[in-house]
């Protein structure tokens, strides 16, 4: 009896410390996906055998480092209660081919000395910045922040063989130091060296920046010179967006979870890619695609576009009901607002090219409209980025900053960029001089006049004022 009751004893302690063990903090719980709708997308295996796919994206190791709470433009909203302070911008440039870190109006540091570097971009906590290095887009490399760990980290002719030629779109997984990525092998244009969109074989990778490890996600798609991107990470990091051929999938790592959840038209020649807008909480998102299959000239967008709304949940896709239609005006394109509500854009009406372009905002939820009073100036280009405040409350073209309420504020200069909600840079052009003068603008509050030789950079990212050294 003694012995039974030993035996039962240890039996119970086993039980009990191997329940504990499997909620050990050490070890990493990984999300799972339903295997019933996951289609794999590897039609030449062997060809990748190089490679380890990794099926879902994990955040990275943190780290003690005082810049862990670094907080990316893009993804920032502004505390009204904090003090807004030029320390707390942190900008990475480039001056003669070499990298430059600088922090609010100290002096710069320099991170590398190739002379060949360009294009830097920070990862959201700071610590890691990627660029260029070359004339070409073949070679990528990676460096810390305080100038250490610098590498290559791509080199196209490393990759696999249909995804070799140009790298673009690099693109930092939220809150991670894996960076996507696409590859464009073109074929010379049987039209000529006139004809600039011939057609691409594309590729989606994904790569380690502190590692260097890569990993395919998908090859041999089709595309074109026409635009350098087809995906959208989401917000929390979980989703892919992928387009191609006429539709979107959505891809859980490197797996297809949603196949076909957007259809678009394919314009010919060239196939315009729809542009794709992740909702806030990454359940869904809003493509912008061309409203028909109209031709357009080579390398050209197309004139009017249709608003689509897709749900994850749902699986579904709904068109937002736009009384007036959206165009493509001398370059002028449309824009929507960081929390997917409201889309900028210009209309003459009609979509028949006839009538006066106007400026209109456009509700993304119900389809309603509002006219706009228009200086005549693009809000935003095909082929710039939007300039909406990071609350989605504010745009702002050359001179003027409208609110989504319906008022507007002269801005006294040329706008440059949003620096967080309340924030922005312009500047004042002197021609008697001649001069340009930098300011920071407050919303209804002051103007900060910026040194002479103040240096501005369109990669920057604010500092928590808790962190900010």
């Amino acid at each position: 009896m003694k012995s039974r009751q030993t035996l039962f004893r240890y039996l119970w302690m086993f039980i009990f410390l191997t329940a504990c063990g499997s909620l050990s903090p050490q070890q990493t719980i990984v999300p799972t996906v339903s295997m019933a709708t996951v289609v794999d997308v590897y039609e030449n295996p062997t060809a990748l055998q190089r490679f380890t796919p990794v099926p879902i994206f994990t955040p990275i190791r943190q780290t003690q480092s005082p810049l862990a709470t670094i907080i990316a433009l893009s993804t920032s909203t502004s505390n009204s209660n904090q003090p807004f302070s030029i320390d707390r911008i942190r900008q990475v440039y480039v001056k003669g081919g070499n990298i430059y870190l600088i922090n609010g109006l100290n002096l710069p540091r320099q991170l590398t000395h190739s002379g060949r570097d360009r294009d830097p971009i920070f990862s959201d906590d700071g610590e890691k910045i990627v660029f260029y290095r070359g004339e070409d887009d073949n070679d990528v490399y990676s460096i810390n922040a305080d100038g250490s760990n610098e590498q290559l980290i791509i080199k196209s002719k490393s990759l696999p063989t249909l995804a070799q030629g140009d790298i673009k779109a690099l693109t930092f997984v939220p809150k991670t130091h894996l960076l996507l990525f696409n590859t464009y092998l073109c074929n010379p244009s049987p039209q000529g060296p006139s004809y600039n969109a011939p057609e691409c074989t594309v590729g989606l990778y994904r790569v380690d920046t502190d590692s260097g490890e890569i990993s395919i996600i998908v090859g041999g798609l089709t595309g074109n010179t026409m635009q350098e991107r087809n995906f959208e990470i989401s917000p929390d990091g979980t989703f892919i967006s992928v387009s191609s051929s006429g539709h979107i999938d959505i891809y859980a790592g490197n797996r297809i979870i949603y196949p076909d959840a957007v259809h678009y038209y394919r314009t010919p020649p060239d196939e315009y890619l729809p542009q794709q807008y992740w909702l806030p909480d990454s359940s869904g998102l809003i493509a912008v695609v061309a409203a028909d299959q109209e031709s357009n000239e080579p390398a050209t967008p197309p004139s009017t576009y249709s608003v689509l709304r897709y749900t994850i949940k749902d699986n579904q896709v709904v068109q937002i009901p736009f009384e007036l239609p959206i165009i493509f005006n001398s370059g002028c394109n449309f824009s929507v607002s960081p929390d997917t509500n409201w889309i900028f854009y210009i209309s003459d009406g009609n979509g028949q090219g006839v009538g006066t372009p106007s400026l209109y905002i456009g509700n993304l939820n119900n389809g309603s409209t509002q006219l706009f009073d228009w200086d005549g100036r693009c809000p935003s280009s095909y082929y710039s980025d939007p300039q909406w405040s990071p609350d989605s409350k504010y745009f702002a073209s050359q001179k003027t900053i409208w609110s989504v309420e319906g008022s507007s504020i002269s801005i006294g200069g040329d706008f440059i960029a949003w620096i967080d909600s309340n924030h922005y840079l312009y500047t004042i052009y002197d021609a008697n001089i001649p001069k340009t003068s930098t300011f920071i603008g407050e919303i209804g509050g002051d103007t900060i006049s910026l040194p002479e030789d103040f240096i501005w950079s369109s990669e920057f990212i604010i500092l928590d004022p808790k962190n900010t050294p």
